[in-house]
């Protein structure tokens, strides 16, 4: 069984586990200590799933936002990729534009309820994991994980 990690990073981002046969998902906020992402918990959440694979989505930073923002979006950022690498996972980043152009969805603001109507249809049966307007990001993980499940896993099979 196919078995992915996808993370939408950052400290509001998003953390999912995908199966791909089985077209079933968990999905976590992504897990903070003292405003901050907490490595041990997310390193127990990737070794307690095991993942075949991972995808993280790469970011930048965009010029209108400033340097204290930028700086605490940089550190979650380096701590998922790190947390991967500590659990021995393969690791692809993925930019936002080449997922969400592949799977149909607005980037931005704009894609935000489109992404999370996206996961409600995509998994019907745990659809509750994306009821509120601010699990967009648990949505976009989901999704990140589906995409990397339809188009990279053929070209980076697991180990």
């Amino acid at each position: 069984m196919t078995r992915i990690l996808a993370i939408d990073p950052g400290i509001s981002g998003a953390v999912a586990f995908y199966q791909r046969e089985a077209n079933y998902v968990e999905v976590y906020d992504m897990p903070l200590l003292d405003g901050d992402v907490d490595p041990h918990e997310l390193v127990r959440l990737i070794s307690g799933y095991k993942p075949d694979l991972a995808v993280i989505e790469k970011v930048h930073p965009h010029p209108k936002e400033g340097v204290s923002s930028v700086w605490r979006f940089a550190a979650a950022y380096t701590t998922a990729r790190v947390c991967i690498m500590l659990c021995k996972v393969q690791c692809i980043l993925v930019s936002p534009t080449m997922w969400k152009n592949r799977m149909g969805l607005k980037g931005g603001k704009d894609g935000k309820e489109q992404s999370r109507s996206h996961a409600v249809m995509t998994f019907p049966e745990q659809q509750g994991q994306f009821a509120r307007k601010k699990d967009h990001n648990r949505a976009e993980a989901a999704l990140l994980a589906v995409y990397a499940a339809n188009t990279l896993i053929h070209r980076n099979p697991s180990p």
